[in-house]
């Protein structure tokens, strides 16, 4: 078998198909070992626009986005051992159940909650003593997952939640609705934990596992409707490889739709129009997904999180070098999380995420956000300017179930050339509505005693394309939400999964390519709808499903479910 990919799919794949000695595996990485800075919990930033990053970018977008330059966005993406999980910021959030329910009423059989909880639970080692014994968590997998170093900052976004009676949960437990007081993240001992470290190290002595970077798939080969192999460029050469089993997708939501299309599945009129012969007219590329987040920023009297200098201090990273602890250890900026719903949400589960950052956005040097995100310097330099001496934290407001959808397609039959991806921000007008609803909680949150105590003062943004709005006001709002919208990097859905006569699907419930035998995708390009939460811990999930699926297998039927997860047939009686 051939698997394209080690991403967070991808390196599940390459563990669980390998552990049968009788398979052998071949498994292609376009890039290489990541940097040791990579396994900085705090310095995610520093990975993007590396050679770690394939550093895409978006096509100019019509209805946001005025702060960047060509109103194009960059989208991070993964590009060596561990993909995106070697380079993200290491949530370990699920999504909710709802999510998962879904995708089975959509015509994704065997993809409910009760049955994707278990791979869950298989891939993970949570070492929160609470979270071992609540029956949603694993004790025994190779993924760790730690509760995360937080600061002041923490506390008090917890305590706001509190006066405003939001419970405090466990957000991958029982229900999602609500803040968490420890905040999880693939983390182990101080360390990031990437797929990589946790399923690719422990095994690359298998003598029937083949590993091989800087290998950069062009495209499937396909011989009288079958997948045989793979045509990929190593050291300068262009290469045949061939599989006689399967060859597996776990390229990403960028990557695998675009090696589909450059092996000629895709949409017919997109390949006729570029000259590449047509295998299988299926919708790969559409359907892409993503979720966005806006900052809303506050002063304060006090520093709730660390110092800069603190940071830099020769005592905090020789902490860090000699113990594994320390401010070092913390995920990026981020501590608070909690999951809300505002009045736009049918169903009892969360459309807006929050995330507490002890810093202001744009309060560094350090992190050129300019660079990161592709941002207009005219546009920024109002927000450090207006920073400069001043104390405070940044709200991520992020959009958990976005209506909008773009398409991702080919700029041309060269596979070096980056793919053409316009994700329609806010094509929907009613994503700009649930913003509005998410920024008037953290509203709420900061009007709370817990914060009144800092002194807690909402920015007013000197944002250029919004000057003379009046503060606080819709119109104010919703020209913040249009200008400032950033991309979390959850790309998703553009391999989409559905019934086999379902015509938006690519994929079918067991993750094989409609009409083509041999050639499946895992990862999360698959994914119907994106999840209510971060795509890594859903991703992993894939990954392992994916890899019973093709061994025929059921490597989870042991693994008990928490007793509130009712069976099939109490079920039945419940609805009827």
């Amino acid at each position: 078998m051939i698997s394209v990919g080690s991403g967070s799919a991808g390196a599940v794949l390459a563990n669980r198909l390998s552990k049968d000695p009788s398979n052998s595996v071949l498994l292609l990485e376009a890039g290489r070992e990541c940097p040791s800075l990579a396994d900085v919990p705090v310095a995610p930033a520093f990975l993007l626009q590396t050679e770690s990053d394939w550093s895409y970018k978006t096509e100019p977008q019509h209805a946001c986005c005025s702060i960047f330059k060509d109103k194009a966005m960059r989208w991070p993406s993964g590009k060596c051992f561990g993909g995106t999980s070697s380079i993200n910021y290491m949530a370990y959030c699920r999504g909710n159940r709802h999510d998962y329910d879904d995708w089975a009423k959509k015509g994704c059989t065997g993809w409910s909650y009760r049955d994707v909880l278990p791979y869950f639970i298989k891939s993970e080692n949570n070492l929160n003593e609470k979270n071992r014994k609540s029956g949603y968590h694993g004790t025994q997998g190779e993924l760790y997952v730690s509760d995360v170093n937080t600061t002041l900052g923490s506390a008090v976004f917890v305590a706001a939640a509190k006066e405003l009676n939001y419970p405090v949960i466990d957000v991958n437990g029982k229900k999602q609705l609500g803040v968490t007081e420890t905040h999880q993240a693939t983390v182990y001992r101080g360390h990031r934990w990437s797929t990589a470290r946790a399923f690719l190290d422990p095994v690359q002595s298998r003598s029937n596992l083949h590993i091989a970077d800087n290998a950069h798939v062009h495209r499937v080969i396909i011989e009288n409707g079958r997948a045989v192999g793979v045509e990929m460029e190593r050291g300068g050469k262009v290469i045949v490889v061939k599989a006689k089993k399967e060859v597996i997708l776990s390229a990403g939501a960028i990557g695998s739709p675009q090696i589909l299309l450059l092996s000629g599945i895709g949409p017919k009129a997109h390949l006729d129009s570029l000259g590449i012969p047509v295998v299988a007219d299926l919708p790969v590329g559409e359907n892409l997904q993503d979720h966005t987040f806006v900052f809303v920023d506050y002063y304060t009297n006090v520093t709730l999180g660390h110092s800069i200098e603190t940071l830099e201090s020769i005592e905090t990273q020789l902490k860090y070098s000699l113990l594994g602890q320390g401010p070092l250890t913390m995920t990026g900026l981020a501590e608070g999380i909690g999951f809300f719903r505002t009045k736009w949400q049918q169903d009892n589960s969360a459309d807006i995420q929050l995330h507490m950052l002890w810093i202001l956005i744009g309060h560094t040097k350090k992190v050129d956000s300019r660079m990161v995100y592709n941002i207009n310097p005219e546009s920024w330099k109002p927000m450090e300017k207006a920073h400069e001496g001043k104390l405070g934290f940044s709200v991520m407001v992020t959009l958990l179930r976005p209506r909008s959808r773009g398409v991702l397609q080919l700029r041309s039959k060269d596979p070096r050339d980056q793919p053409i991806i316009d994700p329609k921000y806010f094509s929907a007008e009613r994503d700009i509505d649930v913003y509005e609803e998410g920024i008037k909680i953290t509203k709420k949150l900061a009007s709370t005693n817990a914060f009144k105590q800092y002194d807690t003062k909402p920015v007013v943004y000197a944002v250029p394309h919004c000057q003379g709005l009046t503060y606080d006001s819709e119109e104010y709002w919703r020209c913040i939400i249009r200008s400032n919208v950033l991309t979390i990097y959850h790309p998703t859905g553009t391999c989409k999964m559905g019934a086999v006569d379902d015509p938006t699907a690519v994929v079918d419930p067991e993750l094989r390519v409609k009409g083509i035998q041999g050639l499946r995708v895992a990862d999360a390009s698959i994914m119907p709808d994106v999840p209510a939460g971060n795509t890594n811990a859903p991703s992993i999930m894939v990954g392992e499903k994916a890899a019973d699926l093709i061994l025929g297998t059921n490597s989870v039927k042991d693994i008990p479910l928490p007793a509130d997860i009712a069976a099939p047939e109490i079920i039945s009686k419940v609805v009827f």
